[in-house]
């Protein structure tokens, strides 16, 4: 990694790639690294459209000087970007190497013929996220920020090395052809790069056994599963082939393993991993090594039973993700990736909509490890840049096309090894009105989405009907019932009506919530407005929730959001700059009472909470309502037990209502005792009637 003590200026700046260029003026900053981690979410005054936004949005410079031995000068050498937003321009020496478009998946370059070996080498880097038609996502109800805010890779290869591709993989793809409980079929290949003047003969290697990625999050105290790395270890097999590369081509390899009764990869219960490597081999030497994981699991969706892992019913129930955090922007490391992950996981989720854009490969890891089931999505959001029909359009809607079909296809071999992943997105809410682009354009993401991956199926969420007529295997609906229409409780009315010929589940449902902001018994508040109490998107995802449990044929559920986000056009709910239907605050430190309503319903870990513990001031006589996962729960109120609950007593699963409790003319010490396995786990706050 190069990460460290860049140089940094934001704004246009003539010559600024020059090696003669004085940055001694320019900030220092590392990597990663946004210019909008403030101004990308302060809001915009007066502003409540996420179009109307004043953050900015234009060039940033990067400069920094490495220096490469005379040892090294036998090396090829790529400089490679996990994630940019969102055009990149490099220069190596004062010497233009190339440009990439598109803000979130990686890209890499060989800088090789621009290095001079013994000496310093200046790398600059322009990066610009100015809207353009060009480039998807056009507008979206989130901050586009800004900089090289995902890490940056020197790396230095031998001339006979494996390679990354057109696309700017790892080296190795894994493909699982066959899987069922009797047998597997694992297909491990790559491409062998000679970048010699002679022609090599080379041993191959591939192995297949324990795996040698272990992803552990350091916040993760509990799991479902037995996360001991020697239980990971039980099958090894390799093989080798002897290839000859002749002088400066490449070749592909393939090799093929049959595993008897495999382990397979079970979600949360089981996210058991084999690990993978390739080695090139000359005259006994070991030149170049690319290792990854892979799970064997076999899936399947049917139109009214929802989805099947492995044959079983397992109907995915979770959250979408922004990447994004207060005052990081999306300059975020591994540690904030850990930390977002840990308080997801124990939420009890059991699947992800990465959204709306292809996230960090360590995430993606992350679920591989703890059985955590993915829609990952290209950034294709709202709008279509350009002008004129499919088969005639305007420059900008041909290079709008070309970068969304290179994102796609980036984002596909990238994340391809990843048994996590199990759909790829190809739009979101893009509007009806362009109907007439859609039906054939997605006809054309669906074909490049199978002929890169013809193992996963294609989605794409949507909240219009037009859709329908859009080519993708599944559906789902983007849809708010009591916050932008209808009542909190017509969820389920709506889905029943909104089905189509595809399996139909709901990409995003929600309501906003500001944890500061409370009301005893909250009426439906104005989605743009500044007040957004937090019992109401309480009440709400109850009422949620209630019409998902009772529909099998869901295949997914996603709230809206699992995090609040930077949505800089925003200025409501007290708090401009922000998207607040999260269940956890922007910062991670509060989770909402809607957290431990979802908690409540898919954790299997015992819990047990109070509601309303920012609601102080209550009156004589109020409610309580607990939230537990236990078989039962006992309330005490001053030391003074008032009643228990039995579980299968409740109206509704994991929600226990203590109705019209007394309380007396001061502070008030409120208990709550739930019972799981003849074990007690207990919850406690203070309300104040005066």
């Amino acid at each position: 990694m190069i990460n460290t003590e860049w140089k940094f200026y934001k704004g246009r700046m003539d010559n600024a790639f020059a090696k003669a260029f004085d940055d001694a003026s320019w900030a220092t900053v590392n990597i990663p690294h946004t210019w909008n981690n403030i101004d990308g979410q302060n809001g915009t005054v007066g502003g409540k459209d996420i179009n109307d936004t004043d953050y900015f949005r234009g060039d940033g410079w990067y400069r920094k000087k490495i220096f490469l031995d005379t040892d090294e000068c036998d090396k090829i050498i790529y400089l490679r970007f996990q994630g940019a937003n969102m055009q990149t321009e490099i220069f190596v020496n004062g010497i233009f190497v190339g440009n990439h478009k598109g803000g979130y998946t990686a890209f890499s370059f060989n800088i090789t013929p621009q290095l001079k070996f013994g000496s310093e080498n200046l790398i600059a880097i322009k990066i610009n996220n100015e809207r353009t038609d060009e480039i998807a996502p056009i507008t979206a109800d989130f901050t586009f920020y800004g900089g090289i805010y995902r890490e940056l890779e020197l790396i230095k290869k031998e001339k006979l090395h494996f390679s990354f591709g057109e696309h700017a993989t790892r080296g190795i793809k894994i493909s699982t052809p066959v899987v069922n409980e009797e047998k597997a079929i694992c297909e491990i290949s790559a491409v062998v790069e000679n970048n010699t003047n002679a022609d090599k003969d080379l041993n191959i290697l591939a192995k297949i056994g324990a795996d040698n990625i272990p992803a552990e999050n350091p916040y993760i105290n509990k799991t479902d599963f037995d996360n001991s790395i020697s239980k990971r270890a039980e099958f090894s097999a390799e093989l080798c082939s002897k290839i000859t590369v002749a002088a400066n081509t490449h070749k592909a390899v393939q090799f093929t393993f049959e595993i008897d009764n495999p382990h397979l990869w079970n979600g949360r219960k089981d996210p058991y991993l084999y690990g993978v490597s390739l080695e090139i081999e000359q005259d006994g030497r070991i030149i170049d090594t690319v290792v990854d994981s892979v799970g064997l699991r076999y899936f399947n969706i049917d139109k009214n039973e929802g989805f099947f892992l492995n044959g079983k019913s397992y109907p995915l129930r979770g959250v979408s993700r922004h990447q994004d955090r207060e005052k990081l922007g999306n300059a975020i490391t591994n540690n904030e990736h850990n930390e977002d992950f840990a308080i997801i996981y124990d939420m009890g989720v059991n699947a992800l909509r990465l959204a709306h854009y292809p996230q960090a490969e360590y995430f993606y890891r992350l679920c591989d490890y703890y059985g955590i089931v993915v829609w990952a999505e290209i950034p294709v959001v709202d709008l279509i840049g350009g002008s004129g029909t499919f088969n005639n359009p305007d420059n900008l809607r041909k290079e709008f096309f070309n970068t969304t079909k290179q994102q796609l296809r980036e984002m596909i071999n990238q994340n391809y090894n990843h048994p996590s992943i199990i759909c790829w997105g190809i739009q979101n809410e893009i509007q009806n009105k362009f109907d007439d682009v859609m039906r054939p354009f997605t006809e054309e993401l669906h074909s490049i989405s199978k002929s890169e991956d013809k193992y996963r199926y294609t989605t794409m969420a949507t909240n219009h009907r037009g859709a329908f007529n859009w080519k993708s295997d599944l559906m789902a609906w983007n849809v708010y019932p009591g916050w932008y229409g209808m009542s909190r409780k017509q969820l389920g009315y709506f889905m029943d009506r909104n089905r189509c010929n595809r399996p139909t589940g709901i990409s995003e449902y929600g309501a906003g919530g500001n944890y500061l902001q409370h009301e005893i018994k909250p009426k439906k508040p104005k989605h743009n407005g500044q007040w957004h109490p937090e019992e109401y998107q309480t009440i709400s995802h109850e009422a949620f929730l209630k019409s998902i449990n009772e529909r099998s044929y869901l295949w997914c559920t996603f709230v809206w959001n699992m995090f609040d986000f930077g949505s800089d056009g925003r200025n409501e709910g007290n708090r401009p700059g922000m998207n607040d239907k999260g269940l956890v605050s922007f910062d991670r430190k509060v989770k909402k009472d809607s957290y431990f309503l979802y908690q409540s319903n898919w954790s299997e870990n015992p819990m047990v909470h109070i509601t309303g513990k920012r609601l102080t001031e209550r009156r004589k006589r109020t409610e309580i309502k607990i939230y537990s996962n236990c078989e039962a729960v006992t309330l005490y109120v001053n030391d003074v037990k008032i009643k228990t609950i039995e579980a299968s007593c409740n109206r509704q699963k994991g929600i226990f209502i203590f109705k019209s409790v007394k309380l007396i003319r001061t502070k008030n010490a409120i208990k709550a005792i739930a019972k799981y396995d003849s074990k007690e786990y207990c919850d406690s706050t203070e309300f104040l009637c005066k």
